[in-house]
């Protein structure tokens, strides 16, 4: 069983158990009405005792550095007691119309809640749902996006965005330890460390191209043109990259880029992602992607699901890009 990451939270029995019970009495879909459902979570946060532990977690967690301890990983968080399974020709839709509880979903909004996060939505992305599925989808299987069924290359979500997330969080719904199928992960910290001074001061010139996400362009609303070149590290240890697809523009930037490839797979640590586990991955200061090895049973990979949210810190430096009369759907 890989978990090369250290568990840094996990919710007893009883608290599992007690959450699952209240969070699968919201009956407030949050993909037809998210603001509200948003609204109960925050009562049940103030209120609800099996969320003191975490929250005490989490008070001790901001006093840390996230640059040094990009990622949060808890396990045995509540998730939903029925899963409903669906093909993967129209999952999304398949979601909205057979998931009739919402205990992922609200626990994904809950530790935004506790950890002072705020969800965002794209127009490009699933319409504008703050929930997304890792699931794969027949149309895009072969992308490098969350519908993939196969491997999908270390990146920050959304590297080239106008509006990047500062946290990507993601609960794991069903999976098969028959199956090799790896999260991965690589903090900035450790590739800084790992990296030459020649090559970091390549990677900081704008000698680099990367094109917008799959997801954003195959089912776009929004025409967004083309990228822009950038440099790779940029505010000193953020990294805009996404693996064999961020391109070197001239022989020195190619050059860097295979060095940061090769620092990628030298620091990476690798999960098995379980049911109930959760992990929030500091988007700007870190990457992270999947692995596969063997698979054993293609039917499972077939339905394996994580459910995610994107959030930022604050949604006020994006208020430009929010669609009018919403505080958290991006119009792109």
């Amino acid at each position: 069983m890989y978990r090369e990451l250290p568990v840094d939270f996990s919710f007893t029995a009883s608290e599992q158990s007690a959450l699952v019970k209240r969070l699968e009495g919201i009956r407030i879909s949050p993909y037809k009405s998210y603001s509200a459902f948003r609204h109960e979570l925050r009562m049940l946060v103030a209120n609800d005792p099996n969320v003191v532990r975490l929250r005490d977690f989490m008070e001790g967690r901001r006093r840390s550095s996230a640059y040094e301890k990009p990622f949060v990983f808890l396990e045995n968080c509540p998730i939903d007691s029925v899963l409903p399974e669906f093909g993967n020709d129209n999952p999304v839709a398949e979601k909205h119309d057979k998931k009739k509880t919402f205990v992922a979903e609200a626990f994904l909004q809950l530790y935004a809640e506790v950890a002072g996060e705020h969800p965002i939505s794209y127009l490009n992305v699933n319409d504008g749902d703050v929930f997304q599925d890792i699931f794969p989808k027949e149309s895009l299987k072969a992308t490098q996006s969350q519908k993939a069924l196969g491997p999908i290359n270390f990146h920050k979500d959304l590297a080239n965005h106008y509006v990047r997330p500062d946290l990507v969080n993601i609960l794991g719904l069903r999976s098969s330890e028959e199956n090799e199928i790896y999260t991965t992960f690589v903090s900035n910290h450790d590739l800084l460390n790992t990296l030459s001074p020649s090559t970091q001061a390549t990677l900081r010139e704008s000698w680099f191209y990367t094109p917008y996400d799959d997801l954003t362009v195959m089912t776009g609303n929004v025409q967004l043109g083309k990228a822009p070149d950038h440099a790779v590290p940029t505010r000193e240890v953020d990294f805009r990259f996404f693996e064999n697809r961020t391109e070197g523009q001239n022989d020195a930037a190619r050059a860097a880029v295979m060095d940061l490839k090769a620092a990628l797979h030298a620091n990476k640590r690798r999960v098995l992602m379980r049911p109930g586990d959760f992990v929030s991955i500091s988007n700007n200061l870190s990457l992270h992607g999947k692995e596969i090895g063997c698979i054993r049973n293609e039917a499972a990979q077939r339905l394996r699901w994580s459910i995610k949210t994107v959030n930022v810190h604050s949604i006020a430096p994006h208020l430009p890009h929010v669609v009018p009369g919403s505080d958290y759907l991006v119009n792109g």
